[in-house]
């Protein structure tokens, strides 16, 4: 992921700083310190000492602290030698360095959302209610 703070529609929580509620950011939001809630963005970037609870929804995901609860990141999911992920996440495409820890269910985003199957007519059977 490139350097995209600066940019408007990027979020930075620094270390230190703890927030809580719902965000939508439409571009990174990086995380240093705290965040409790929702947060739906394009990018995130957990940092080492960076914590996130609750529920978060991303194109691309890149966890070098902490991530607790729901993580789904559609696109790419990186999660670093110091990366914890302690939760369900779902994701496009995965990285998980050594040292990197998953606790909880993991599945391809995909398999995430169940997708009924599709009859075909010969599969069809008539049944009769007399």
């Amino acid at each position: 992921m490139n350097d995209r703070t600066n940019e408007a529609g990027c979020i930075v929580i620094g270390e230190g700083v703890t927030v809580s509620g719902k965000f939508v950011v439409p571009g990174r939001a990086v995380i240093n310190g705290s965040l409790e809630g929702d947060l739906q963005a394009d990018e995130i970037l957990v940092g080492a000492q960076g914590k996130l609870v609750g529920n978060i929804k991303v194109r691309k995901a890149d966890v070098f602290g902490e991530v607790h609860d729901t993580l789904l990141a559609s696109e790419h999911l990186i999660i670093r030698s110091t990366g914890r992920v302690n939760g369900n996440a779902s994701y496009g495409e995965i990285e998980i360095e050594r040292g990197g820890l998953v606790q909880g269910a993991i599945v391809p985003a995909k398999a995430a959302v169940a997708v009924p199957a599709v009859l075909k007519p010969a599969d069809l059977q008539i049944v009769s209610g007399q």
